[in-house]
């Protein structure tokens, strides 16, 4: 039997405040933003975007709105992120998210919701990488660059996607594409809370697939390939996507 288990929350933080920064309170959000910066001047249309993404990310994860307001502060970069908060690079809390303004411009919230699912963290990184890939509002087609892959002969089998360990060494792009589409092809066609079964599950992945799916790994591999390829059909490696950061 698979089996399935979750995780209680963590503590609400208190958003700490920046001397110099301005703020501006949409609905879900509060956004923080140094004075005079570009998004700073331009915070009506960005946090609209966010209020959209949360909408659409939070049907799509089939989760509650966060109960707490989203403090989300917009760094200039990761030097000023650093000076700051202590951390190298993006981050999120309980209840904020910090932001170096690199595209693309959905993931900062999507890692954010797809660590507050109330579900403990999956046992494999693939999965939540391509979750959060796919929520990213880059404008990239996965399926199409995933498919792509096979006729670049840079195509990562389905057992290297599994294991964490070989997952690492790849190179970081083929394998975003690779999982964003595979986790496409699960919830399209078995739905998201299906998905988060095999997320949450504690059995071995080919185990899980079996039970949850019916099938087998060679079978997976074949529908999901076949799924993705039905994008690129027809359409010239050379369109590929090279650049994930591109909004729409």
């Amino acid at each position: 039997m698979v089996m399935f288990i979750g995780c209680g929350g963590e503590k609400t933080e208190t958003a700490p405040q920046y001397e110099g920064w301005g703020k501006y309170s949409y609905k879900h959000f509060v956004f923080h933003y140094p004075e005079g910066s570009y998004w700073g001047r331009n915070i009506d249309r960005l946090s609209g975007a966010y209020e959209r993404y949360l909408q659409e990310d939070c049907a799509f994860l089939a989760m509650a709105f966060p109960k707490d307001t989203i403090h989300f502060y917009i760094h200039n970069n990761d030097v000023e992120l650093a000076q700051l908060t202590g951390h190298s690079g993006p981050y999120h809390t309980q209840n904020q998210i910090h932001w170096n303004r690199v595209p693309p411009f959905g993931t900062p919230l999507a890692e954010y919701l797809v660590d507050n699912m109330g579900l403990r963290r999956t046992d494999y990184d693939f999965l939540r990488d391509g979750l959060v890939a796919l929520r990213d509002y880059s404008g990239s087609d996965y399926h199409h660059n995933a498919a792509s892959l096979i006729e670049l002969k840079q195509f990562i089998p389905l057992d290297s996607l599994i294991n964490n360990e070989s997952y690492a060494r790849q190179e970081s792009r083929p394998r975003q594409w690779e999982a964003a589409s595979l986790v496409g092809y699960l919830t399209y066609n078995f739905g998201i809370n299906r998905f988060k079964m095999l997320w949450q599950t504690t059995a071995s992945f080919d185990k899980a697939v079996q039970e949850l799916f019916d099938m087998d790994m060679k079978t997976l591999e074949e529908q999901w390939l076949g799924f993705a390829q039905a994008r690129y059909k027809g359409i010239h490696k050379e369109t590929i996507y090279q650049d994930s950061s591109k909004i729409e």
